[in-house]
C-alpha cells in the first residue's frame, strides 16, 4: 500500500498552525491589560475573545462547503486576506469596539484556515499517521502559544528595539505588525505550493453529504467534543491570570504572564511526549487519560494556596496536551469520505473558545470568578465520556511491544 507523504505541505501547515496559534492565544495575556485601560468588567472583557472565536461558529462550514468546490489555495488566500484587514485595523484604530471588530474579522480567516488545514495535513501523511503528524501540528501551535506571552512581557520592557519611536504607549501593537508581515511570507509560500485538487470522487462537494452529516449522531458527538476542548483551553488562557489577580492578589503582568507562558510551554512539552504516547496507547484511553488527570488539576488550581494555583494552572497545559490533536484524529477517522465538510463541521466546534470564557465571566459577575472557571469541570467531563465511547473506523496505528 502506498503512503502519501508531501513534505512541503507539511512545512507549509506547521508554519500556518504557529501563526495561528501566535495570534490566537495572544489574547489571554492582553485581556487583564485591556480590563485596566478601557475600565472593562468581566463580561464586557469577555466579548473580545468571544468576537474572536464567534467567527468559528459562523464560518467554519461554510469554509468546509466551499473548500470542496473550489479548493484550498483559493480559499487559503482569502483567509489570509480577511486576517490582514482586521490586524490592520487594531494597528490602525486601537479602541475597544475596533478590537470587536478586528477580532471578529482575524477570527474569520482563522476559522477558514483551521477548516482548510487539516484535511490538506491528513492528505499529505495519510489517514493512520494523521494522528502522529497532528500532534506536531499541536507542537507548532503550543510553541507559538508559549512564545506570544513572552514576547508579549518582552515589548513591555522599556528598553527594547520594537519600541523605538512607535507605539511607544501600547507596544502591544508591535504583535499585529509582525503578525500582517507573517501572513505576507505565507501568501508567498502559498503562490508557489502547490496544493491537491479534489480529484477523488469521495471527497467531490456534495450538498447532500452535509445534510447527511447534519443528521448523524457522529458530527454531534464531535462537534462538541472540539467545543469542550477549546473552551476548557480558551477559558484557561484568558482567565487564568484574572483569577490569580482577584483571588491570590498576583501581578497579572508578572505572574499571569508567566502562568499562561507556562501553560503554553508544558503543552508543547506534553505535545512532545504525546507523539510517543499515540504510538504505543489508542487514542480512546489517550483521551481519558488527558481528561482525568486535568480535571483533577483544575481543582487543585481553584482550591489551592497560590503556589499550588499557579503551579497548576502550568501543569494544566502538561495535562491537555494531547486533547485537540486525538479529538481531531478520532473525528476523521469516524468517516469514509467528505472530510472538508466534516472538518467544516467539526471546527464549528470551536465556538466553546468563546462560549466558555463568556459563561465563565457570567457566572465570575453574579458570584465571583472561582465559581465561573469551575464550568471548565463540565467540558472535561465531556472529553471523557467521548474517550469512553468513540467507535473510530480506523484506529492510531501503535507499536506492539512484547
Amino acid at each position: 500500500m502506498k503512503i502519501n507523504f508531501n513534505l512541503s505541505l507539511v512545512i507549509f501547515v506547521m508554519a500556518v498552525f504557529f501563526v495561528i496559534s501566535f495570534i490566537t492565544n495572544i489574547i489571554g495575556p492582553l485581556i487583564p491589560k485591556f480590563i485596566r485601560t478601557y475600565d472593562l468588567s468581566l463580561v464586557l472583557a469577555s466579548f473580545l475573545p468571544l468576537s474572536f472565536f464567534f467567527s468559528y461558529g459562523i464560518f467554519s462550514i461554510p469554509a468546509g462547503i466551499y473548500l470542496e468546490r473550489y479548493g484550498g489555495k483559493i480559499v487559503m488566500f482569502s483567509a489570509f486576506i480577511i486576517s490582514s484587514v482586521g490586524a490592520g485595523l487594531i494597528i490602525i484604530m486601537p479602541g475597544y469596539l475596533s478590537f470587536i471588530i478586528s477580532f471578529f474579522l482575524i477570527g474569520t480567516g482563522m476559522a477558514i484556515l483551521q477548516v482548510a488545514l487539516n484535511p490538506l495535513l491528513r492528505h499529505a501523511v495519510s489517514g493512520e499517521n494523521f494522528a502522529f503528524f497532528s500532534i506536531i501540528g499541536q507542537l507548532a501551535f503550543g510553541s507559538a502559544s508559549f512564545l506570544s506571552p513572552v514576547f508579549y512581557r518582552f515589548l513591555l520592557e522599556k528598553k527594547n528595539f520594537f519600541g523605538l519611536h512607535i507605539f511607544n504607549d501600547e507596544p502591544w501593537l508591535w504583535i499585529y505588525v509582525l503578525f500582517v508581515l507573517a501572513i505576507i511570507a505565507l501568501l508567498v509560500f502559498l503562490y508557489f505550493l502547490k496544493i491537491p485538487g479534489n480529484q477523488s470522487t469521495s471527497e467531490k462537494f456534495d450538498i447532500n453529504a452535509f445534510f447527511k452529516f447534519l443528521n448523524n449522531r457522529i458530527s454531534y458527538f464531535y462537534f462538541f467534543g472540539i467545543f469542550s476542548y477549546v473552551g476548557v483551553e480558551q477559558g484557561i488562557n484568558n482567565w487564568s491570570s484574572q483569577f490569580l489577580y482577584q483571588h491570590h492578589s498576583l501581578d497579572p503582568e508578572v505572574v499571569g504572564v508567566d502562568v499562561i507562558s507556562a501553560f503554553w510551554g508544558n503543552l508543547t512539552i506534553g505535545t512532545i511526549i504525546s507523539l510517543f504516547l499515540v504510538k504505543l496507547i489508542d487514542e480512546k484511553k489517550l483521551l481519558n487519560l488527558y481528561a482525568l488527570s486535568s480535571s483533577l488539576i483544575i481543582v487543585f488550581a481553584l482550591h489551592a494556596d497560590s503556589e499550588i494555583s499557579v503551579l497548576s494552572f502550568k501543569l494544566l497545559g502538561f495535562s491537555i496536551s494531547g486533547v485537540w490533536s486525538v479529538m481531531i484524529s478520532l473525528g476523521l477517522n469516524s468517516i469514509p469520505k467528505n472530510h472538508s465538510v466534516f472538518t467544516g463541521i467539526l471546527l464549528t466546534g470551536i465556538v466553546g473558545g468563546a462560549v466558555f470564557p463568556f459563561i465563565i465571566a457570567g457566572v465570575g459577575q453574579l458570584f465571583n470568578l472561582k465559581v465561573g472557571m469551575h464550568f471548565i469541570l463540565i467540558g472535561l467531563l465531556y472529553l471523557t465520556y467521548i474517550g469512553f465511547t468513540a467507535k473510530p473506523l480506523i484506529s492510531n496505528k501503535t507499536i506492539k511491544i512484547n
